[in-house]
């Protein structure tokens, strides 16, 4: 699972000897995605700064919680993008909640569909988990073509639940279920 292969892209989980591919893209892509992004901090924006947070990112890879993996194209080092399922939960739940986020430059291509599908792939076949979800701003465009390509349902409207750009937006909530999972448990007598 360390390194997840699409027709295309190679999907390299975060790990911190990626923190200068990943301050560049953070920086290519400051403006690009300031709408639909929280304020950052300098440091969000440097090699030092981003190997702090992608310790982080691999420790929670280990312990099983979370897996963000960064996009690079076949032949190429340079990262055009980024999937995460974060927040997994096992046991009754299992589920997982979904994000990405794509180079200015590598939108519309399919590219973000292609890493999403191998991240689905990823939540129901590999971890075998019931349930992923996400949220959409109301006026991204591209995200919800994305709910709607991958049969996402629109679950409600989560009134301003996250901060970006220094404002309180309202989201939309997704789900996608796996009905592959059943419900029943078995449990052996003692």
């Amino acid at each position: 699972m360390y390194t997840l292969v699409t027709d295309r892209m190679y999907l390299t989980l975060s790990t911190p000897k990626l923190a200068a591919e990943v301050a560049d893209f953070n920086l290519r892509n400051k403006e690009a995605l300031a709408d639909t992004e929280p304020a950052r901090p300098a440091s969000y924006y440097t090699k030092k700064g981003r190997k702090e947070y992608l310790k982080i990112d691999y420790k929670d890879s280990m312990r099983g919680s979370e897996f963000r993996y960064y996009l690079t194209m076949k032949g190429s080092k340079k990262i055009i993008g980024t999937v995460c399922i974060a927040s997994i939960l096992f046991g009754s739940v299992k589920s997982c909640t979904l994000s990405y986020k794509m180079d200015k430059d590598w939108q519309n291509m399919g590219l973000c569909s292609e890493a999403v599908a191998e991240i689905i792939h990823l939540a129901f076949e590999v971890l075998q988990l019931h349930r992923i979800e996400a949220l959409v701003m109301p006026r991204n465009e591209k995200s919800l073509r994305i709910m709607k390509k991958f049969g996402f349902q629109q679950e409600g409207l989560a009134r301003k639940c996250l901060e970006v750009n220094q404002v309180w937006e309202d989201h939309y909530y997704f789900a996608l279920l796996n009905d592959k999972i059943s419900a029943k448990q078995k449990y052996a007598d003692k």
